[in-house]
């Protein structure tokens, strides 16, 4: 990250939302933004945000929006699946089942010639993928934020550890992994950095986002899920992540869909239109093909970037 602090967000506070408003864009730095969209968080509050993208290079951001020591309240509900330990009901079953099938898609995507040494799951939840992956023989260590995804955790027999345990040892690690985490960290720069900083020589970065120029995201609209504000803070596409890592010296190798959230994200974004999920299904299906056979991306990817040895 330059000396100058080029791409620190330096946000202000909306004295009469108590919110937080960005002043640059944290990618190109650019001060000024144009309103795109309004979402209803329809998960938990009700409330509506703001979608602004940045005049200059267009990255989307949720705008303005809830203060850091209050975003946490966002996720404070059991329907929250991806930290909670819950599979009681179909979707969440179903929901869980893929997610198993998932693992192997995203162990799979890690590249063969990954360095020899541990691996870091950053944004861990409640330690799935860091079972998967000691199962298989690989020395991993997962760090999460929140303690009731680490108590979950902790009752499967799973070490989770706080995030701040990484950002202060001087450990490094061979592998990073982040499954759908870069969206919900406010200073993504500072935790860029300090990925690339704890990676070893060589060693691997992989990070898993949606991408609102799928299929989906245009047919769904507001009504996407996976726009998910305000704990989704940034809404991505694929340049934006390439853009972003570059900034931090990263070099972008390759990519690798992730298709089962496509289904997941458009039954979903169906619930909230108390429609049918065996619609949202088709839905899913049709925004994986088109991501196959035309310009359109998948719903959700995983990139793959490398340290320089």
């Amino acid at each position: 990250m330059s000396e100058d602090n080029t791409f620190h967000v330096e946000p202000s506070i909306n004295q009469e939302t108590s919110n937080v408003e960005l002043q640059s864009c944290p990618i190109c730095g650019h001060t000024t933004f144009r309103q795109k969209l309004e979402v209803i968080d329809r998960f938990y509050s009700q409330e509506i945000f703001k979608l602004k993208e940045c005049i200059q290079c267009g990255f989307l951001c949720t705008n303005p929006r809830p203060k850091n020591e209050k975003l946490p309240e966002y996720y404070n509900s059991s329907e929250y699946v991806s930290h909670g330990g819950s599979s009681k009901g179909i979707f969440k079953s179903i929901y869980h089942l893929v997610q198993s099938i998932n693992f192997r898609i995203k162990y799979r995507s890690i590249p063969s010639d990954v360095p020899h040494g541990t691996w870091a799951d950053y944004g861990a939840g409640t330690g799935g993928f860091v079972k998967y992956v000691k199962d298989r023989g690989q020395e991993i260590k997962g760090f999460e934020p929140e303690s009731a995804a680490r108590q979950n955790a902790a009752q499967s027999g799973i070490t989770i550890n706080p995030t701040e345990e990484f950002l202060t040892n001087s450990e490094q690690y061979a592998c990073i992994t982040m499954w759908h985490v870069l969206e919900h960290i406010s200073n993504l720069n500072e935790v860029l950095q300090a990925l690339y900083d704890k990676l070893l020589p060589g060693g691997i970065l992989a990070i898993a986002v949606p991408n609102y120029k799928s299929f989906d995201a245009k047919w769904y609209r507001t009504n996407w899920a996976a726009f998910d504000v305000p704990r989704h803070l940034w809404h991505f596409s694929e340049k934006d992540v390439i853009a972003l890592c570059a900034n931090h010296h990263f070099q972008f190798r390759y990519k690798k869909a992730l298709p089962f959230d496509a289904f997941y994200i458009s039954m979903l974004s169906e619930g909230y239109r108390n429609k049918s999920k065996i619609k949202g299904a088709a839905i899913g299906a049709i925004s994986n093909f088109y991501a196959k056979f035309s310009a359109y991306p998948y719903s959700s990817q995983t990139y793959i970037f490398q340290k320089s040895i």
